[in-house]
């Protein structure tokens, strides 16, 4: 009996000496994990408990793997020993055994209250630890390490939920550090690496875009590049969108939306190849994006992987969309009126030219706005002249008409000579109804492909888009008001002494007396000082930019909205807003050459053409702007380049040599050109042509 109990005090005392050891284990790795990882309590002894019980291995000393990296390098080693490698490999190992591991090693005690930010710090680290492994010979340890992340990052696909969502995050952005995942052979590495960050919770995804807000241009654009030659690579390897293609997209959002914050890199390193490429498959992708139900991606969900003129394809589809539904609705109306089948599919609008054109325009545009008519395509007849709408009378209509509209005396705009932009002018007359018609143009003119011709600051594309006018804008609108008010905000004499007040002047209307306006009420008597100059620089700024314009830009809105309200717009950043509406400014003329059409016994081969072409290539951009306004009406480039001019760039010949000029039909972009003996001749009388041309671009 009492051997019996003896025996079972001695299990006691080994399960209390085992139990006691372990809580000793337990402290010990605590009091680690708290002093190396600066882990909250509770999230430490969770972790001790895992590394005591061996579920995860305790954190690995990295300065001291980094020290033994460095020591090679500093050697000059050009081949090692499996001796030598042997240390560094097992360290490697150690790393990525678990999520927890790799996360805890880079980890530090906290030096700031923003725990991200030192976030960035670890990542630096890691960094600077990888890029000590491609120096080194054979490559061994670059492979050593794919093959030992590889089966931690299957762990957490096969088990991610046992790891909690911040040491998997922390893991999968440590690797991302890897500099060998941009070689195709490491690219499944990079695939599950985008998958751990893309199956992360929302609030962990959102710590990661506040982690790539951090990065610097180098490491910005590191992310990204690495990012899109994965999409890219892999979009020609498959020709599908598979998983694999959505988690990197979605990884490039999460830097995208950094990047808005940051503006570390431009918006155009967004672009990718393979999406923006004539081969692939736009149509389908919008399909998928118009039923999202059936379809669970599609890129035009991502639209920062676009560039404009891919953009614009899915705004022509969008429109053209659209337009057929006008046109069916049209048809379907009067068959069920019993008419038959006699309703326009067109936006037809019959116009007499100027002094008429703005009044008669608008008119028919009230008249098919209310008739809900204004998605139909449109065609343009002149009163009183024959001609079919292929497109060359809607070309000669806009610029008329935004030339009348735009003229001074008009007085919707004033122009400034020396940044040769337009604004709103301010002005108690009402003319909505005529701001509202230029907003309408500028949604006419996007459906039916049309290139308009003035140049407005970019202010307006932003507020377009939604966008709040900032002290900035005044920049490009008013740099010399920019610039004294600038130096009011940083004048460190009394600017009590500058004798300003909360009150501005501005032009009356059609030349009336200038306008006293207060900025605040009674404003005339409230002076400006430097506690107050910074809300005197804001309330300026905002008149300028909105209060003093707001019912003109507000009707101007309002008729852009009535055609260009869609979400296939929001796709467009405000700059891809302006191409999209006036062209662009890449004079390519190789690229016109390239889709040129011959007529009235000219071919490529001929001489005065090659001539041509050879005076052309060699004019000045100044010069090669003159050319393309005296042949298309316009100094613009299309959103997809010179290449997509509608209708094409025609070169006829207009008879045998003579001194004549050469002449132009712009309407139609078709340049009428004797047959020169010369090219000396050909030259002279081309520029002399060109440099006649005047207009409403050229300013």
């Amino acid at each position: 009996m009492h051997g019996q109990d003896d025996l079972q005090a001695s299990g006691r005392s080994k399960l209390q000496d085992a139990k006691k050891e372990f809580e000793d284990l337990v402290l010990k790795h605590f009091n680690t994990v708290v002093r190396t990882t600066g882990l909250p309590p509770n999230e430490a002894a969770a972790m001790a408990l895992k590394i005591a019980a061996g579920a995860v291995r305790p954190p690995v000393d990295v300065a001291s793997l980094a020290q033994q990296l460095s020591d090679y390098k500093t050697q000059g080693i050009t081949s090692l020993s499996y001796q030598q490698i042997a240390p560094i490999l097992g360290g490697m190992k150690e790393l990525f055994l678990s999520a927890e591991t790799l996360s805890m090693s880079f980890m530090t005690c906290p030096t700031s209250q923003d725990q991200g930010q030192d976030l960035n710090a670890q990542l630096s680290t890691a960094v600077a630890l990888f890029e000590q492994t491609m120096p080194l010979p054979d490559g061994t340890i670059i492979e050593s390490v794919a093959a030992f992340a590889e089966p931690m990052l299957k762990q957490l696909k096969n088990a991610g939920s046992a790891v909690s969502p911040e040491h998997r995050m922390r893991a999968a952005l440590i690797m991302l550090q890897l500099p060998f995942l941009d070689d195709p052979e490491h690219h499944g590495l990079f695939s599950m690496i985008s998958e751990t960050l893309s199956a992360l919770p929302s609030s962990s995804r959102d710590e990661v875009v506040r982690v790539f807000s951090r990065l610097d241009a180098r490491g910005m654009e590191s992310l990204v590049e690495k990012t899109q030659q994965f999409i890219t690579i892999h979009l020609y390897e498959e020709q599908m969108i598979d998983e694999e293609i959505e988690d990197a997209v979605k990884l490039l959002d999460l830097a995208y939306r950094a990047n808005k914050t940051s503006k570390a890199i431009g918006f155009v390193d967004f672009y990718n190849d393979a999406v923006n490429h004539e081969d692939f498959n736009l149509r389908e992708d919008y399909m998928r994006w118009k039923h999202p139900g059936r379809y669970k991606f599609s890129f035009c969900a991502y639209p920062f992987i676009f560039d404009p003129a891919t953009k614009s394809q899915i705004l022509q589809l969008e429109n053209t969309k659209e337009q057929f539904e006008e046109f069916h609705e049209a048809m379907i109306r009067q068959l069920l009126s019993g008419h038959g089948l006699g309703a326009c599919p067109y936006l037809i609008l019959k116009v007499r030219r100027s002094p008429y054109l703005v009044h008669d325009t608008l008119l028919q545009i009230q008249g098919a706005a209310a008739r809900d008519a204004l998605k139909k395509p449109l065609k343009v007849q002149f009163i009183g002249e024959e001609g079919v709408d292929e497109g060359g009378v809607q070309k000669e209509f806009f610029q008329l008409l935004m030339r009348d509209l735009f003229d001074a005396n008009y007085g919707m705009f004033t122009y400034d000579e020396d940044t040769r932009l337009y604004w709103f002018r301010p002005s108690q007359i009402d003319m909505s109804m005529e701001f509202e018609l230029v907003g309408i143009m500028l949604g006419l003119a996007i459906y039916n492909s049309h290139i308009l011709e003035f140049s407005f600051p970019m202010l307006t594309y932003r507020k377009l888009m939604g966008h709040q006018a900032t002290f900035e804008d005044l920049r490009e609108l008013h740099p010399d008001i920019y610039t004294s008010l600038k130096k009011l905000l940083e004048f460190s004499g009394s600017v009590e002494d500058m004798g300003l007040f909360f009150q501005v002047e501005q032009a009356g209307s059609f030349g009336a007396e200038m306008e006293t306006i207060d900025l605040l009420p009674d404003g005339g008597s409230i002076a400006v000082t430097a506690a107050n100059r910074q809300q005197y620089v804001e309330l300026y700024t905002q008149h300028l930019l909105s209060t003093s314009i707001e019912p003109q830009f507000s009707a101007f809105q309002r008729g852009f909205n009535k055609l260009c309200g869609g979400p296939a717009l929001q796709m467009f950043q405000p700059e891809e807003l302006e191409l999209l509406i006036c062209g662009g400014r890449e004079l390519d003329f190789q690229a016109l050459e390239s889709r040129t059409v011959y007529d009235d016994g000219y071919t490529t081969s001929s001489e005065v053409i090659q001539w041509f072409w050879s005076v052309v290539h060699g004019l000045p951009d100044d010069q090669k702007k003159r050319l393309l306004f005296f042949v298309t009406g316009s100094d613009r480039v299309p959103i997809k380049g010179l290449a997509s001019l509608t209708p094409p760039f025609v070169i006829s010949r207009n008879g045998p040599h003579s001194e004549r000029l050469p002449t132009a039909h712009t309407c139609f972009n078709h340049l009428l050109l004797p047959q020169y003996k010369d090219r000396a001749t050909l030259e002279s009388r081309l520029i002399t042509a060109i440099s006649n041309a005047e207009g409403f671009g050229l300013r």
